[in-house]
C-alpha cells in the first residue's frame, strides 16, 4: 500500500469492520498485517478486538512496505483458520463458518496469480469465504487504469489488471465511508458464488 497512499483507509476500514462484527456478535477475530512478510497482529485467543488491543494492533501496522505478498498471506492464515475452527468444533461439537476479509490495495505480483487461485480453491475447500475489499485510488495507480504488459513472439501485450484477477470474490471500494454497504454486497456475492461452486 505504499504505493497506493492507502494506509489511512485501510485502518478506517479495520475499525468499521471490527465494529461491525462485534455487533453481529460474529465471533472470534484474529487480525494480520502482510506485504513482503505476514504478522499476526491479533490472535483469535486474545479476547475482543476494541479499546486498548484495537490501538495497540493499529500502531503496529506499517504501510511502507514496497511489495504485497499475498500468497504468503494465505499460507499463514488458511492453517491459522483451520486450527481455531477445530478448537472451535472441539469446544462446542458444532460446525462454524469462517470469513476472511483482506483489505489491500490489491497490487499484487501478477507472476503469482495461479497460485493464488490454487491457494483460494484450498480455503474454500476448507469452509473460508475470502472476501478482498480493494481500497482503490484515482489516478494512474487506479486498479481500473493498471495495465499489465507482457510479450508474446516479440510482441509488446497489455491487458487490463482485473482481467483473471485471482479472487473471484472482490469489491473496488474508493470512499471508505461505504464499507458496511459494500461489505453486505461483498457477503452477497460470496454466498452466490459459494451455492454455485457447490451445485
Amino acid at each position: 500500500m505504499a504505493k497506493s497512499g492507502a494506509g489511512d483507509s485501510a485502518l478506517t476500514a479495520l475499525a468499521a469492520l471490527s465494529t461491525a462484527l462485534s455487533q453481529l456478535d460474529a465471533g472470534d477475530m484474529s487480525i494480520m498485517a502482510f506485504g513482503d512478510d505476514v504478522r499476526i497482529l491479533h490472535e483469535f485467543h486474545d479476547g475482543p478486538f476494541q479499546g486498548e488491543a484495537a490501538r495497540r494492533v493499529a500502531s503496529r501496522f506499517r504501510f511502507d512496505r514496497p511489495i504485497t505478498n499475498a500468497v504468503a498471506l494465505l499460507k499463514t492464515a488458511i492453517p491459522t483458520l483451520r486450527n481455531a475452527r477445530l478448537a472451535v468444533q472441539h469446544r462446542t461439537n458444532r460446525a462454524c463458518l469462517q470469513l476472511m476479509i483482506i483489505v489491500s490495495d490489491g497490487h499484487f505480483d501478477s507472476g503469482s496469480r495461479q497460485q493464488l487461485m490454487r491457494l483460494h480453491r484450498d480455503a474454500a475447500d476448507d469452509g473460508v469465504a475470502i472476501i478482498l475489499i480493494l481500497l482503490d485510488q484515482p489516478g494512474r495507480n487506479s486498479l481500473l487504469e493498471m495495465k499489465l504488459v507482457s510479450f508474446n513472439v516479440g510482441q509488446v501485450q497489455t491487458t487490463p489488471y482485473l482481467e483473471g484477477y485471482p479472487f473471484p470474490c472482490f469489491v473496488l471500494l474508493k470512499d471508505v465511508a461505504a464499507l458496511p454497504e459494500t461489505l453486505a454486497h461483498a457477503l452477497k456475492q460470496w454466498f452466490e458464488f459459494y451455492a454455485n461452486s457447490r451445485s
